[in-house]
């Protein structure tokens, strides 16, 4: 395989949990919106530490994933869509750039394409929920 590889990202992928915008939120700062959402599923921890700490949102991900079928560890009645809706409610406000953005993309459908997430994307067939595409369409709308 020897296509280039365009390491370059566009705006919109300030949009992503993983982005490098930091989150105070719950009295705690998190270094991006996923370090928040997989610790917030996490009750308080050595473990929720370690998602927290993580050296990137693809490792806080990961460490997540470790504990995602762990009944002992998981929080009672977690909703990920009212979470993942306060976690972006909080990147809109505490960072201006995200506001700019959502308006920049105009009444563009917004969706997050991602093969294996049949949840918050659009999965490989685009059969998939893309419930992440439609909190930020929701949020964008809230803005206008």
């Amino acid at each position: 395989m020897n296509e280039p590889i365009n390491f370059i990202e566009n705006r919109f992928h300030y949009l992503s949990p993983f982005s490098a915008h930091q989150i105070k939120i719950w009295g705690e700062v998190f270094p991006t919106v996923e370090h928040a959402y997989q610790a917030s599923r996490i009750k308080f921890s050595p473990e929720r530490d370690s998602i927290k700490n993580a050296p990137s949102p693809l490792d806080a991900w990961r460490e997540g994933q470790k504990h995602k079928n762990n009944a002992d560890l998981q929080v009672p009645d977690f909703d990920k869509d009212a979470v993942m809706e306060e976690l972006f409610r909080a990147k809109i406000q505490q960072h201006p750039d995200i506001s700019i953005i959502l308006k920049e993309s105009g009444d563009r459908d917004l969706l997050k394409v991602y093969e294996t997430d049949y949840y918050w994307g659009t999965g490989n067939d685009g059969s998939g929920q893309n419930k992440m595409g439609k909190l930020w369409m929701k949020l964008r709308a809230e803005l206008s």
